[in-house]
């Protein structure tokens, strides 16, 4: 197996395999590791070394860049680096390093999502952890992190119904739309209809549907 490194711009060195383009890292690690000072490995167990190291290394710098446009759970991270065509393995020892040097932290992820979207969006606690979910922090962490929140789901919809969705108020047709919206932010009809009730926002023909 033949090695060539060139130098590129902006501190990376790109890594060639038998004259094919394989692999892009940084300066300082590639000139700090023992493989900048190989150009043959014919031994294939240190072939095998050689790829794991250097492969992660490649994850690694992947994976900082995408958390450079935003955070990300350690799940969704390894999603877009196994798509983008790394290898799984090597994604796996990239993100732990990733973890280790705290670049990656669920439980950090999961509470900067949870506050966002009850201040932007004001979204009930059901709503929440299904946002989280989705986004790939495990069940345990979310429900980890949502006991530190305390949530007012009747007060929180009162709030939406006067302000987002106020001018909606009296017409049967945009109160429908409300409920359906207020749905989808994971409140309960229970709820909905207590704070429609609360603020005078329902009609008379609405609950007689």
């Amino acid at each position: 197996m033949k090695i060539e490194a060139k130098a590129g711009r902006m501190n990376k060195v790109h890594i060639s395999i038998d004259d094919e383009y394989k692999y892009t890292v940084d300066a300082e690690y590639w000139y700090s590791c023992p493989w900048c000072r190989v150009s043959e490995i014919t031994d294939s167990e240190k072939q095998i070394e050689f790829l794991k190291d250097v492969g992660s290394r490649y994850a690694f710098i992947s994976g900082l860049r995408a958390l450079s446009y935003g955070d990300n759970s350690r799940k969704t991270l390894r999603t877009k680096l196994v798509t983008k065509g790394h290898v799984p393995e090597y994604v796996d020892i990239a993100l732990d390093k990733l973890e280790e040097y705290g670049y990656i932290n669920d439980t950090r992820f999961a509470k900067y999502l949870t506050e966002r979207l009850i201040s932007s969006k004001h979204m009930s606690k059901r709503g929440i952890k299904q946002e989280l979910l989705a986004k790939g922090v495990d069940r345990e962490t979310a429900e980890n992190v949502l006991q530190e929140y305390e949530f007012d789901n009747v007060d929180a919809v009162c709030e939406l119904l006067n302000t987002k969705y106020k001018r909606y108020a009296g017409d049967e047709k945009g109160i429908k739309k409300t409920v359906a919206a207020l749905q989808r932010l994971g409140y309960n009809w229970s709820d909905i209809k207590s704070a429609l009730q609360r603020t005078g926002f329902e009609t008379e023909d609405f609950y007689n549907d």
